[in-house]
């Protein structure tokens, strides 16, 4: 299992191969900024992807009727391949699941290598949607991640273990879940004050209102769910103008991954971060932990669940 620095890397660096074994069609190719939602045009440019695909299979059938989609994608333990007899629009079709999650936030490593490898396909009278040199412009322009797409589909292929190609069929976490139900399915031990975080561990934390309640996103408004990196810590100074502490004190911090609509201000971006939080008990929400973000020095009041970290 891969651990949320090594999976929070992988979008930052994926190898698009070819589904015929030959050379790899790119790498490198990252989806690393921030999507939320799924506006009109983005539905549009999925639906478009889908088309072809169902077009190129009606094709090759012509030739042999037993023709299925086939696909190869790269994993953190080699290549796998798989086929899949048709596509369908409908919510239990795996395919059009791993199609049209990177359009809305919520696409695995492995979807969006599907996504790119079934819209360069060209055959006579279907010309591919993009070509491998312009992946990385076709990325930028229509996938992206929210904050419950990379913890979710962190949580649900290398946590729980399942399979890239099993985007809902097993019920489980999954990308587009509500982040309150992505914190009671997490499990582990609810860290009521600052001192019981363990840095070794998997932590959870996810943002709470002002009454000190988890918002679990999409109609209750924005919310946010962060994974950190087991076994990496800091020390904290000079927080003192963010937090109720003495000019010579530090402040314990764990490693974070995310993907957020905050803008990092090393690299002026929204999207995939990598920070540390240093991390305190609320003065007056029982339960509740604030945390400074190392991405850009904000606040955030959050509620954490840490699980033993087994590698």
């Amino acid at each position: 299992m891969r651990s949320p620095v090594e999976y929070f890397n992988s979008y930052q660096s994926l190898t698009i191969p070819s589904s015929d074994g030959s050379a790899d069609l790119a790498t490198g190719i990252s989806v690393d900024h921030y999507r939320l939602g799924a506006q009109q045009p983005y539905i549009d440019e999925r639906l478009r992807l889908a088309k072809k695909v169902q077009k190129d299979l009606a094709l090759r059938r012509k030739q042999d009727p037993k023709a299925a989609i086939h696909v190869r994608v790269a994993t953190a333990d080699g290549y796998e391949e798989h086929d899949f007899p048709e596509l369908k629009f409908a919510d239990g079709d795996q395919l059009w699941a791993l199609l049209r999650y990177p359009f809305v936030g919520k696409g695995s490593p492995e979807a969006v290598q599907v996504a790119l490898q079934l819209a360069a396909v060209e055959l006579p009278g279907s010309p591919p949607i993009v070509t491998p040199d312009k992946f990385q412009s076709y990325c930028d322009k229509w996938f992206g991640l929210d904050c419950n797409g990379f913890v979710g589909n962190f949580l649900r292929h290398e946590r729980a273990g399942m399979p890239w190609r099993d985007v809902t069929k097993t019920k489980g976490i999954g990308p587009d879940a509500p982040i309150d139900s992505i914190w009671e399915k997490f499990g582990g031990t609810v860290r009521s004050h600052a001192e019981e975080i363990d840095y070794k561990e998997l932590n959870l934390m996810v943002l709470v209102d002002a009454a000190g309640k988890i918002i679990p996103g999409g109609a209750s408004g924005p919310g946010h769910i962060v994974i950190s990196g087991p076994g990496e810590r800091a020390d904290i100074d000079q927080l003192q103008k963010s937090l109720p502490i003495p000019p010579d004190r530090t402040v314990p911090a764990v490693c974070v991954v995310e993907s957020t609509g905050a803008v990092d201000s090393s690299d002026h971006k929204s999207g995939l971060s990598r920070s540390f939080y240093a991390y305190m008990d609320h003065p007056r929400l029982k339960g509740v932990i604030r945390v400074h973000r190392g991405l850009n020095g904000g606040m955030m009041n959050v509620r954490v669940r840490g699980s033993p970290w087994i590698n």
